[in-house]
């Protein structure tokens, strides 16, 4: 059974979770204290699935308690409940926490975040491999682009659309502000994969408090071990990116599957990348991969891919995209019989890696057979076409 567990100053807010989750008791064992030190406590008898939190609270606030979360119970899911918090507060809870719930809570909202959270686990049989997802705060941001958010933000007038198209070309800079918009850190938590939507519902004073928080942002000096394939891999990813959202629109998917190809593909290795955030003498033995990226994805037992689905799910982006980072490799594990966005992903990161693009970072052949199943082996020619002209168009 997944153990879950409230903090909260206020005994009438333990009061209202205990009756609103009452009908979850069978699924969950839930424990609820008034308290960090209480929590802390709480955590020394047993393991808990996931930690929900206050912010403001007398003695140990919610961001002192995630951090010693953090350090002590590394693979805990930890979430913020809380009421109107200033912007200091929540800056305050961003990078211990993963997501952020605002009181009051939708009831169907807290119960389908709190079980997506619950079975977080069952994507990873390695606990050490949770532990380490769990403890990345930042990804490596590619210099240029940061350092172009960095200047557009202090200029005299500040261009939204400049900050989302930047934005959009990143892994690390659109996982966090789709992290923020998703899971409401900022305002109500609202289904969003399109990075430049997501910084415009940010605006730009949050941008700027948000970009000045240097321990969210993973700036690969020159002559760090990862620099040069980390560049390889942001390379690949953009490529991958605009090549599966033609696919996309190829093949007259909505707007929404548009988008979620697009935002997939960007982020598609950031398994990979989370990699750099940690020295390689610090990454469980069961990932290799971390020292040497072009190791053969068959002979892992925990992929590149396992860990860039856990690190967005964590993060409370949208199943869609976790489904394309998960399967991009594989295809035809997922249950899905038509076109989605994994099909996208999968079909651009083949063709990207067979024209040169990324060659170095692994990954299968073309699943044909999954695109039989879903009767569009016969798009294959003209996605190869689509392909050819877009790495022409980035040649020019």
């Amino acid at each position: 059974m997944k153990r879950v567990l409230f903090v909260d100053d206020e005994p009438k807010v333990l009061d209202a979770l205990r009756r609103l989750l009452y009908c979850m008791r069978r699924q969950w064992e839930m424990t609820f204290v008034a308290g960090g030190q209480e929590a802390l406590a709480a955590l020394q008898q047993g393991p808990f699935d996931v930690v929900v939190t206050d912010m403001r609270m007398p003695g140990m606030d919610g961001g002192q308690l995630l951090r010693q979360v953090a350090q002590l119970h590394p693979a805990t899911v930890r979430i913020v409940l809380s009421g109107q918090c200033d912007m200091e507060t929540v800056l305050h809870s961003l990078g211990p926490a993963h997501q952020f719930l605002t009181k009051p809570c939708d009831s169907e909202m807290l119960k389908r975040t709190l079980a997506r959270a619950c079975d977080l686990r069952d994507r990873l049989a390695d606990q050490k491999v949770q532990e380490f997802v769990s403890r990345v705060e930042a990804l490596p941001v590619e210099p240029d682009i940061f350092a172009q958010i960095k200047a557009e933000l202090a200029s005299a007038e500040p261009s939204l659309r400049r900050l989302g198209e930047l934005a959009a070309n990143d892994p690390a800079c659109t996982l966090l502000v789709l992290q923020l918009v998703n899971t409401g850190f900022f305002g109500t938590p609202r289904r969003v994969c399109n990075a430049a939507q997501a910084v415009n519902l940010l605006g730009i004073e949050t941008l700027r408090a948000v970009t000045g928080l240097e321990h969210l942002f993973f700036c690969l000096e020159p002559q760090h071990p990862h620099a040069a394939v980390c560049r390889e891999i942001w390379e690949h990813s953009q490529a991958v990116a605009a090549m599966a959202r033609n696919i996309a629109q190829a093949e007259r998917a909505s707007p929404d599957t548009c988008c979620d190809a697009f935002a997939a593909g960007l982020l598609h290795d950031v398994g990979l990348l989370a990699a750099a955030w940690l020295p390689a003498d610090r990454c469980p033995l069961s990932l290799p991969w971390a020292a040497d990226w072009t190791a053969e994805e068959q002979s892992l037992p925990t992929t590149h891919s396992d860990v860039g689905a856990y690190l967005i799910a964590l993060r409370g982006l949208p199943d869609e995209l976790v489904d394309a980072v998960a399967w991009h490799h594989h295809p035809a594990r997922s249950a899905a019989s038509g076109f989605t966005a994994l099909t996208a992903v999968h079909a651009a990161d083949v063709l990207v890696r067979q024209a040169g693009c990324g060659a170095r970072c692994g990954g299968g052949p073309l699943d044909e057979s999954y695109l039989r199943r879903i009767g569009l082996e016969h798009r294959l020619p003209r996605w190869r076409e689509l392909c050819s002209d877009l790495l022409q168009e980035v040649l020019q």
